[in-house]
């Protein structure tokens, strides 16, 4: 990954380590999803790529029932650091942690029965390069679960702040991220087809997630997604910035509980036996 990356993701992390959850995911949706999906039994030893804090990490190790064990890497220590935290806090010892860049993994060959990403395949240059080290690390028949973003458009946890921080600062909204780059159906498939994956299959994911403390919840996504723009802003500012992605979110509150439609896409490939 590109020395700029490197530097980004460094900034990132911190905002992230300090929004962190302390043990179990807060939302943990996805996280069973890709457990569900993957087929991720006791036992097995899981190699988890860009974790972040310890998605999914986290919850497949809890899954683990004491057994196998469940590698969690990212491209930041200080990711890994808050994962290794979660971990402690949990007591969970069938977790191990390396600061590894997906692109170069720092393993043998044939090691791991399962590889997770969980939204972490749309950032390196190489996708399919990244994909493929991720099949070199399988046990021969082991199998890779990937999941990215679905549409900006489909996603409003991502483009109600957007606009409503864009509109705060009398900003343009701006293009969609990067994240939301292999959004568009067979995306996935195709890149698991090129690294080497055979019997790839791709499915879209969807559900609404129930946030009981929108505050909180705004509070920490601004810090979060936002870290340049908040930097330096008055308590007040803060505030009134806060108010208006509350604001934003009016159309997706019930009862004073927001809310929130997520899509992605899962993508599975097996290596060939």
């Amino acid at each position: 990954m590109a020395e700029r990356s490197r530097t980004d993701w460094a900034e990132r992390a911190k905002a992230w380590a300090a929004t962190s959850d302390a043990g179990r995911s807060l939302d943990d949706t996805f996280n069973q999803m890709i457990i569900a999906e993957a087929a991720i039994a006791p036992s097995e030893m899981v190699l988890d790529i860009a974790s972040g804090t310890g998605n999914p990490a986290v919850s497949i190790a809890l899954a683990m029932e004491g057994r196998g064990s469940v590698t969690c890497t990212d491209l930041t220590p200080r990711m890994v650091e808050a994962a290794r935290m979660r971990a402690r806090n949990l007591g969970l010892p069938v977790m191990r942690f390396v600061s590894a860049d997906m692109a170069a993994l720092p393993f043998a060959s044939d090691t791991f029965d399962c590889v997770t990403c969980r939204f972490g395949l749309m950032y390196p240059g190489d996708k399919v390069a990244a994909a493929r080290e991720a099949r070199r690390a399988l046990k021969p028949g082991g199998r890779a679960a990937y999941l990215v973003w679905g549409a900006y458009g489909e996603n409003p946890s991502f483009y109600v702040p957007q606009r409503a921080v864009a509109a705060f600062f009398g900003e343009d909204e701006g293009p969609a991220a990067d994240r939301h780059a292999m959004s568009a159906p067979g995306t996935l498939d195709e890149i698991l087809d090129g690294a080497g994956f055979e019997r790839t299959e791709e499915r879209e994911l969807r559900y609404l997630r129930c946030v009981e403390d929108p505050r909180n919840y705004v509070a920490s996504k601004l810090k979060r997604s936002f870290t340049a723009k908040i930097e330096g802003l008055s308590d007040a500012r803060f505030n009134a910035l806060s108010q208006a992605v509350m604001d934003a979110w009016a159309p997706f509150t019930e009862d004073g509980t927001l809310l929130v439609p997520n899509t992605a896409r899962l993508g599975i490939g097996w290596k060939p036996a």
